[in-house]
């Protein structure tokens, strides 16, 4: 019975290679998926694991977990999948562990985009309202990632943000650019990322109670057409950032981290989009940058690139709400947010640094791209 498996795993692992070349060419490059097995890798990926969600929802590293007193494990984000296997089976997220099925309709077929997007909905989202110049060209998921990307190298990662988790860069591809004024300026100390972004898209205000109570994800808005600048660890350079928020029994909640959002345009941002724009200007001013506001019936984000100064824990202005219908719910009332607080009650970035002084001082100059 062993030797079969083995002989079922084999024929698995030699057909899904050969079926991603096939179909997604070089973005399917494999390295040490040639001495280990796909199932072997796979125990250990992050789609395996899902250890990015316990990574910045821990107490330990200064997560959500700090306001809730309620375990990761006691919540369903560990169990989380769109309802069906790949072809189609129900799942009954109670007993569900993640597999190879819940990609592969068969061993080795090939996957689609929208099996990705069922899980992927942020990048779905982006989508909707960004075009993107990958996507344009006829760009899918595994013409840029990596088999590694998807299942693993053998190496158990805390996010995929941390160093090496994703094989997929830039410079996989564009190992030349084009010598104009603003990469001569940036190529060494801004990532690709932070000119080439459209938006970021972020959900906001997430209602945890109605997570831990029903495994209901209730956000009370999207933000988007905003993008936040950063230091990635690692690199050191400036790169796009992300937030994630949230409010629990009266207590709210600020996480900071960068994203490598799918809304990558070939023009670059124009130098006053970053330079002198209205968030430096405010902070400038005021010591402040308002992120997000309550406008009297619903919370808006202010637009535009905005930077993260050192002292973000307290310059960051943000209002949250509270939702007052019934947490249990699988629709939600748009008329049951209220307002709630100014200001996050906890703070946390994890896998950045905010920029520098002096970064925040270059900003400051009113540069124009005419």
């Amino acid at each position: 019975m062993r030797s079969v498996k083995r002989l079922v795993m084999a024929t698995f692992t030699l057909a899904t290679v050969a079926a991603v070349f096939l179909l997604y060419g070089c973005g399917g490059e494999a390295t040490k998926e040639t001495t280990l097995s796909i199932e072997e890798t796979f125990r250990t990926s992050l789609h395996a694991t899902r250890l990015g969600k316990a990574t910045w929802y821990s107490r330990a590293n200064g997560g959500f977990e700090a306001l809730t007193n309620v375990p990761i494990t006691d919540m369903a984000c560990m169990r989380c999948h769109p309802g069906t296997k790949a072809d189609g089976t129900p799942i009954d997220s109670a007993t569900y562990t993640p597999g190879c099925d819940d990609c592969h309709a068969t061993p080795g077929s090939p996957v689609s985009d929208e099996t990705c997007l069922k899980c992927h909905s942020r990048q779905r989202r982006e989508m909707a309202f960004y075009s993107d110049v990958h996507r344009q060209k006829g760009f899918r998921c595994m013409s840029c990632h990596t088999l590694e990307d998807v299942h693993g190298d053998g190496k158990q990662y805390a996010s995929w943000l941390e160093e090496g988790a994703v094989k997929v860069k830039c410079e996989t591809c564009h190992r030349t650019v084009s010598e104009n004024p603003a990469h001569k300026v940036h190529k060494n100390t801004v990532d690709c990322t932070a000119c080439h972004t459209q938006s970021i898209i972020s959900c906001y205000n997430c209602h945890l109670q109605s997570e831990i109570q029903a495994d209901v994800k209730r956000p009370h808005t999207l933000l988007r057409d905003y993008m936040l600048l950063l230091r990635r660890k690692g690199s050191g350079k400036v790169y796009t950032g992300t937030i994630m928020t949230l409010n629990f029994n009266d207590k709210t909640f600020l996480a900071v981290a960068p994203y490598r959002a799918h809304t990558i345009a070939r023009n670059a941002k124009k130098c006053e989009d970053c330079h002198d724009n209205a968030a430096i200007r405010e902070y400038n001013q005021t010591g402040q940058i308002t992120v997000t506001r309550w406008d009297g019936s619903r919370i808006v984000n202010t637009k535009g690139v905005i930077p993260v100064p050192p002292d973000w824990q307290t310059a960051f202005k943000l209002d949250f709400v509270d939702y007052t219908g019934d947490p249990r719910s699988p629709t939600t009332d748009p008329t049951k947010w209220v307002f709630l607080k100014s200001g996050a009650d906890g703070k946390q970035m994890l896998y950045a640094e905010p920029l520098t002084a002096q970064q925040l001082q270059k900003l400051s100059q009113p540069y124009r791209s005419d």
